[in-house]
C-alpha cells in the first residue's frame, strides 16, 4: 500500500512538472510568435514603404527636384581608407543645382587633407571647404569635426547633409535624400547602409546581423537616422538643438535621432539613399565594429537596445522550447509521444515566420538595388541564416554589457551618457597629427 502511494504521488508529480514545462514551452512560443508576427508586420511595412517611393517621383516633368533648397555637404574625413577617393568623386558630380561641400579634418596632417586637396583642385562646382577641427578632448572626433565644420557655414544654406567618407552615393543621393524635406512633418531624412554578402562567410555574417536592422528603420517608434547619410533642414538642426546636444557626445546619428523623437518629429526612411558597401573584412574586425555599434546603441538608443534584446530573447527561447518539446517527445524522454509532431509545427512555424520577414526585407531592398549591390547571396545569408542571426545579435547584445569602453579610429573612448564621453587615450598616433586647438577654414 506504501509503495503503492509512493508510486502514485512520483506519478502525480511527474505530470505536474511535465504540465508546467509544456505550460512554459507554450508561453514561450507564443510570445516568439507574436513577435514575429510584429516583425512581419513591420517588414509588409517596410515593402510598402519602398514601393510607393518608388512611385512617388520627386522630380518634376523638366527633370528637376521638386523640392530643391540650398545645401552644404558635411564630409568628416579621418585617414585614406578604401573609398575616399570615389565618395569625393562623387560629390562633385551630384544632379543638384546649388550645394555647398565642406570637408572637415582633425589636422593637416591627416593623409586625408592631401589627398583632398589634389583631388578637388580642379573643381569649379560645387564651391568647398576644408576646415582643421582640431583634436577633440571630451567629445568623438568626428562629432568634433562636424561642429568645426558648423561653425562656418554660409549664411544662405538651408539643408545640411551628413555623409560618411566610406559612402559612396550616386549622382541623384542628393536630390533624392532632401525631397522628403518638403513635408513639414519630416525632420530628418536618411539612407542606411546595405553591407553585401558577397566576399566570403564574414561578409555573409555581417550582412544578415546588419540586414535585420532594417526592419525596422520605418517603425514610428524605432525608427533612427543613419548618420552616414542624412538631411536635416537647417531651421529644425537649430530648433532642435542638435549641435548643443553633440557637445560633449560621441554619437551623431543616435542625438539626431533622440531630437527627432523628443521634438515629435517625423524620421523618413529614403530607399534610394541606400549606400552599398562591398569592403571586406574580417571575423575580428567585424567582432570589433558590430560589439562597438551595441555599446553606442545601448548607451545612446536604449529602448532600440531594449527592444532587440526581447526580440532576440523571444525568438531563441521561443523556438529553443518547442525545439525540446520535440526532440523530448522524438527520443521518448516524456511519455506524451503525440506531442511530437505539433511541437515541431511549431518549431517550423517560429523560424517559418522568421524567414518570411527576412525575404520580404530581401524583396524590399531589391525594389531599389540591383546586382551586383545585392545578390543571390545576400538573400540566402538573410532568410537561411536566421537562426544564426539571433544567436549573434544576442551574443553581441550581451558582449556589449561587458564595457563602456571601445577603440575607434585609433582613439579610446568610454560613454558616460548619451551627452557625456570621456576619451581615454590614442593609438599609433604621430607627433605630427597634433593640430592646432581652434578650428580653421582653407578656402
Amino acid at each position: 500500500m506504501v509503495e503503492g502511494r509512493k508510486v502514485y504521488h512520483a506519478a502525480a508529480a511527474m505530470t505536474a512538472h511535465l504540465s508546467l514545462f509544456y505550460l512554459i514551452a507554450a508561453v514561450l512560443w507564443l510570445m516568439a510568435m507574436l513577435q514575429g508576427l510584429f516583425l512581419l508586420r513591420s517588414a509588409v511595412r517596410l515593402l510598402l514603404h519602398v514601393r510607393r517611393a518608388n512611385r512617388e517621383s520627386p522630380r518634376l516633368a523638366s527633370g528637376r527636384w521638386k523640392y530643391e533648397p540650398r545645401a552644404v555637404v558635411f564630409l568628416p574625413c579621418c585617414g585614406v581608407d578604401e573609398k575616399l577617393h570615389r565618395t569625393v568623386e562623387s560629390l562633385g558630380r551630384q544632379d543638384y543645382v546649388d550645394y555647398h561641400v565642406i570637408f572637415t579634418f582633425e589636422s593637416a596632417a591627416d593623409p586625408a587633407y592631401a589627398a583632398v586637396t589634389s583631388w578637388i583642385a580642379d573643381w569649379k562646382n560645387p564651391p568647398t571647404q576644408r576646415i582643421i577641427a582640431g583634436l577633440a578632448t571630451n567629445r568623438g572626433q568626428k562629432i568634433h569635426n562636424l561642429l568645426a565644420a558648423l561653425d562656418r557655414v554660409p549664411a544662405d544654406r538651408e539643408v545640411f547633409v551628413f555623409l560618411d567618407s566610406d559612402a559612396v552615393p550616386a549622382s541623384d543621393w542628393l536630390g533624392t535624400l532632401i525631397a522628403p524635406l518638403a513635408d513639414p512633418q519630416v525632420g530628418a531624412a536618411t539612407g542606411f547602409r546595405w553591407y553585401s554578402a558577397d566576399g566570403g562567410w564574414v561578409n555573409g555574417i555581417r550582412s544578415c546581423w546588419n540586414a535585420a536592422s532594417l526592419t525596422l528603420i520605418t517603425d514610428p517608434k524605432l525608427s533612427f537616422v543613419w548618420g552616414g547619410s542624412t538631411a536635416v533642414r537647417r531651421e529644425t538642426f537649430e530648433r532642435l538643438a542638435i549641435a548643443q546636444a553633440w557637445d560633449r557626445a560621441l554619437s551623431d546619428d543616435y542625438q539626431v535621432t533622440r531630437a527627432m523623437h523628443e521634438g515629435r518629429m517625423k524620421i523618413q526612411f529614403v530607399p534610394r539613399a541606400i549606400v552599398p558597401s562591398h569592403e571586406p573584412t574580417t571575423f575580428r574586425n567585424f567582432w570589433t565594429f558590430a560589439r562597438r555599434q551595441l555599446v553606442i546603441t545601448r548607451v545612446c538608443g536604449p529602448a532600440l537596445w531594449r527592444a532587440a534584446l526581447i526580440l532576440c530573447l523571444n525568438f531563441i527561447l521561443g523556438g529553443t522550447a518547442v525545439a525540446v518539446l520535440f526532440f523530448a517527445a522524438l527520443w521518448q524522454w516524456i511519455p506524451d509521444h503525440w506531442l511530437m509532431w505539433p511541437a515541431f509545427a511549431a518549431w517550423m512555424a517560429v523560424i517559418g515566420v522568421a524567414c518570411i520577414n527576412a525575404a520580404i526585407r530581401q524583396f524590399a531592398v531589391r525594389q531599389v538595388l540591383k546586382y551586383p549591390d545585392v545578390t543571390w547571396r545576400d538573400f540566402a545569408w538573410d532568410v537561411g541564416g536566421v537562426n544564426l542571426s539571433g544567436m549573434l545579435h544576442l551574443s553581441l547584445l550581451f558582449a556589449s554589457l561587458t564595457s563602456r569602453s571601445f577603440v575607434w579610429r585609433n582613439t579610446v573612448y568610454e560613454l558616460i551618457s548619451p551627452d557625456e564621453t570621456k576619451i581615454l587615450g590614442r593609438l599609433d598616433r604621430s607627433p605630427n597629427l597634433s593640430p592646432p586647438i581652434h578650428p580653421t577654414t582653407i578656402p
